[in-house]
């Protein structure tokens, strides 16, 4: 055996590369030798324009620049400033806020510490998170970190449809044999499919999970990761099925990972909230505990800038309607380089799975990594996954859309 410093728990982490940030490099490689126009780079999860230039929304990179440096560099207090945390719960309802259920939020780097939170505070070690079988690598790598595991279910039968009855019967059989059962819904705008959840799927599956905890000791924790809403159609749209979450047993805990990332452009300031919804206030008094706990013992506190800018931005009708303006703009633009994609498949047979909006499509492949390494010797590159190809359409200039869904229906 391989001599090895490390904790037996903690051997032969990171021996893998990151599956997105790999091919990014051989992409950046290939712009650099190539140049960046006859490069197709379907890779990284952030806007582009049309000229292939990162975007950051300038209503808020103005802000930023304006602040004072108290407020851009001083700590964070490590639950989160007060009004950040209720400007995070009233962004993330936008009026959709159930009936009679208590709320709480705890600041969060990105969405990314909520999943964390939830995994490692609502799940026994040993225990097992159920996630979509298509899904954000992160997850898995999240739960493994806190010692605990992941079981999928699948979203889609066999002709591409959603669907709910495999969560059901992954949800019971996790319950037979653990106590406390994590879901986990990326939704609208799943990352990587691009699938949006309906309000009759919602239904649907809160009905269900209310006859699997008749028994008190038996305890459902629904993780909704909210990343990609604000890039799928109306913020009343987007967030009417928030309303359902009203009306359920106190060991049905609804949980939301808000994220700053996408809808403000500020992937790399590391701020979003993790949001408690219960009817028990006794409940989600243990959730904001427990989380600011557990802030203190992993990163301390978060990025207070972007934390001020939300919390300020909420107070302030004009300066959130000019950044709800921009945004719009961006998401269009990216719903715009999607239905050429789809139009064009739907032309040459390329199938695909459901797509409403996000920053992502995905291409069903039996050999993803072969497809993938078919499309990068046309200098196109894009994410293989464990059953399928995914594009980043966020990053990619429109002009270079047309004609893809063909180019991937031949290396299949």
């Amino acid at each position: 055996m391989e001599f090895s410093m490390m904790a037996s728990h903690a051997r032969g982490k990171g021996t893998k590369p990151d599956a997105v940030f790999a091919v990014l490099k051989r992409a950046n490689d290939a712009m650099a030798k190539y140049g960046k126009e006859k490069v197709v780079n379907a890779t990284i999860g952030a806007i582009y324009d049309d000229d292939g230039k990162f975007v950051a929304l300038s209503s808020v990179s103005e802000y930023y620049r304006k602040m004072a440096d108290e407020e851009m560099m001083s700590y964070a207090p490590i639950a989160g400033i007060p009004e950040f945390l209720q400007a995070a719960i009233d962004y993330a309802f936008q009026g959709n806020q159930p009936e009679n259920t208590y709320t709480a939020a705890v600041a969060t780097p990105g969405g990314t510490g909520g999943i964390r939170h939830a995994f490692y505070n609502y799940l026994e070690q040993g225990d097992k998170a159920l996630i979509p079988d298509w899904f954000w690598g992160p997850y898995k790598t999240i739960a493994d970190e806190h010692l605990r595991g992941v079981e999928t279910y699948k979203m889609f039968d066999e002709d591409y449809n959603f669907t709910l009855e495999d969560v059901k019967v992954k949800t019971g059989e996790l319950l037979a044999a653990q106590d406390n059962v994590v879901v986990v819904f990326n939704t609208p705008g799943h990352n990587p499919t691009g699938y949006s959840m309906t309000d009759e799927n919602w239904s649907e599956i809160l009905e269900f999970f209310k006859t699997q905890v008749s028994d008190k000791q038996k305890k459902i924790t629904v993780v909704v990761d909210m990343a990609y809403i604000d890039f799928v159609g109306s913020s009343q749209k987007t967030r009417n099925f928030m309303k359902l979450f009203g009306g359920l047993p106190e060991n049905i805990l609804i949980t939301l990972a808000f994220s700053m990332s996408k809808s403000f452009t500020s992937y790399g300031m590391r701020s979003g909230a993790l949001i408690a919804v219960s009817s028990s206030a006794e409940v989600v008094r243990e959730f904001a505990n427990g989380c600011q706990f557990s802030s203190r013992g992993v990163w301390s506190n978060g990025t207070r800038a972007c934390q001020r800018l939300l919390a300020d931005m909420m107070k302030d009708p004009q300066l959130k309607a000019k950044m709800d303006k921009e945004r719009e703009q961006y998401s269009s633009l990216i719903l715009k380089r999607a239905d050429i994609f789809i139009k064009e498949a739907q032309e040459v047979g390329l199938k695909m799975l459901p797509y409403h909006g996000g920053f992502f499509i995905t291409v069903p492949a039996a050999d993803p990594k072969a497809t993938a390494e078919k499309l990068e010797a046309d200098n196109i590159f894009v994410v293989p996954l464990k059953k399928g190809i995914r594009f980043a359409v966020c990053a990619l200039p429109t002009q270079q859309m047309s004609g893809l869904a063909a180019k991937t229906k031949a290396a299949l």
